[in-house]
């Protein structure tokens, strides 16, 4: 290596080194800059607005027997629906509760239920589309099923 390639080294090497720190230095004033205000005034609202209305459940269709049963069709319109059940009676009661969309048949398309039960009641949650569906309970005992929109 000659003497005169180590100043030429060492000067780019400063150059370099120079070049990293006003990066650093843009990337800082740019970042510093951005946190302040633009001197756009936004009005905030003194206000307030109206409380969203509360959702609550509304009955959409009840069942009850002691046998076997079916519903007629009825509409559910909102994306979140409760069934609320109870069972009793003697000789081991058992009911399965079937939501069947309107047109389909647990005999030749199948199902599962959404609730199977033994003496018990209690509700739970589903999320079935908008659109025409009915029960399809099968079981013994004394049941009542009650289907509810949250609206």
């Amino acid at each position: 290596m000659s003497s005169n390639d180590q100043p030429n080294k060492n000067r780019r090497g400063l150059v370099v080194f120079l070049l990293v720190i006003v990066a650093f230095i843009a990337v800082a004033a740019f970042n510093q800059k951005t946190d302040q205000p633009t001197g756009l005034v936004v009005p905030t609202e003194t206000s307030t607005s109206a409380p969203a209305q509360q959702k609550s459940w509304h009955k959409v269709i009840e069942l009850s027997g002691s046998t076997s049963k079916r519903s007629d069709i009825f509409q559910l319109n909102s994306s979140k629906q409760r069934i609320t059940y109870t069972v009793n009676g003697e000789y081991s009661p058992f009911v399965n509760v079937y939501v069947m969309a309107e047109g389909k048949s647990l005999d030749k398309h199948g199902g599962i239920p959404e609730v199977t039960m033994a003496p018990v009641s209690g509700d739970t949650l589903m999320y079935k589309a908008s659109g025409g569906y009915y029960l399809d309970v099968s079981g013994n005992g004394e049941w009542t099923v009650v289907v509810e929109e949250e609206q």
